[in-house]
């Protein structure tokens, strides 16, 4: 029984990473549909192959999230209920924000959940609230800011050049937007890949099957990579319209420099270990390099995805403390 346990608990965890990919697609591709530079379905499939493709990158954030959020070792018996729990209510928040077309964070959500969780079966004193701090809480607000300066400081610096050197063809900076979107694709998979990888690690920790300083093994990455490529190949259209088009307008010079910025700051978190939400550095460097552009936001949408972004913590949680009940009765 521990055995279809343990089975059934990897297949929800890719099923998540599948949902992340599928939620998220937009992060990579608005941009570039919105400008029309490649169509919906062109898009998706780059997305998808440079997803799968970063997710090899790395496992720092992997380890962030096995090591860095719950004690493995004092779970116990609540393993499955804790784990899987905040799989589904991370899954459930997802379908939720996909459904409502706003770009909330997958990431966030999964943390809430598994800290909604814990906190169900009365185990406050597994999560490491220092490492949710430092790791999780402090990134999440410092991200999206950095994001919309670098999209502004990107996009003055073009627009000083481009005074001084002349306008480049449309179709030059189309091109240019493409291998940006693809960059910024590489960088979802190095960061957003790894939080599914980071949820199985723990749960072969927890189960006794790994040691802590073992790291990810390899079919962990292997699978992760495929899940999320397979999400992202079935983009939410709703999210991708949300953000590539209702916050600020595009054209291909913001568009590309709105995706260099994201993929720069995504980049980095990944480096150092950081489980960021790509969704709001997206959504900051569109801000940023769009307002430098057009001159216009539209602060009601943003009000709007805000609004999510500050609901995604709780709600999951909420969802993740309702199946873990529901689970407990089994």
């Amino acid at each position: 029984m521990a055995i279809e346990f343990q089975g059934g608990l990897i297949a929800i965890a890719l099923l998540f990473d599948v949902t992340n990919g599928f939620h998220d697609a937009a992060n990579a591709i608005a941009t570039v549909v919105a400008t029309r530079a490649l169509s919906l379905r062109s898009a998706l499939i780059l997305a998808a192959v440079a997803n799968f493709s970063g997710a090899f990158l790395s496992t720092r954030v992997a380890l962030t999230i096995e090591s860095g959020i719950l004690d493995s070792s004092a779970l116990g018996e609540h393993w499955f209920s804790v784990i899987g729990a905040a799989l589904l209510g991370a899954m459930g928040w997802n379908l939720l924000t996909w459904y409502w077309g706003l770009p909330s964070s997958s990431s966030h959500a999964l943390i809430g959940g598994l800290v909604g969780a814990a906190l169900f079966q009365g185990s406050a004193q597994i999560i490491y609230w220092q490492g949710i701090v430092q790791s999780v809480l402090i990134p999440m607000i410092v991200s999206p800011l950095v994001a919309i300066a670098i999209g502004l400081g990107c996009m003055t610096l073009v627009e000083i050049w481009l005074q001084w050197q002349g306008e480049i063809p449309a179709e030059r900076w189309q091109r240019l937007q493409i291998l940006s979107g693809m960059l910024m694709a590489v960088a979802h998979g190095a960061n957003d890949a790894q939080k599914t990888m980071g949820v199985i690690t723990l749960a072969l920790v927890s189960w006794g099957q790994l040691s802590p300083e073992a790291g990810v093994p390899f079919w962990v990455v292997a699978a992760c990579a495929l899940a999320i490529a397979i999400g992202t190949y079935g983009g939410g259209e709703r999210i991708i319209h949300t953000t590539g088009e209702k916050i600020t307008p595009l054209d291909p010079v913001s568009g590309c420099l709105a995706n260099l910025s994201a993929a720069l700051t995504v980049g980095v978190a990944s480096l150092v270990g950081f489980p960021v939400s790509t969704t709001q550095v997206v959504v900051g460097a569109i801000t940023g390099a769009g307002y430098r552009r057009q001159g216009k936001v539209n602060w009601q949408v943003w009000a709007q995805i805000f609004m999510a972004w500050i609901f995604t913590f709780p709600g999951a949680a909420l969802l993740a403390i309702a199946i873990s009940f529901c689970l407990t009765q089994l």
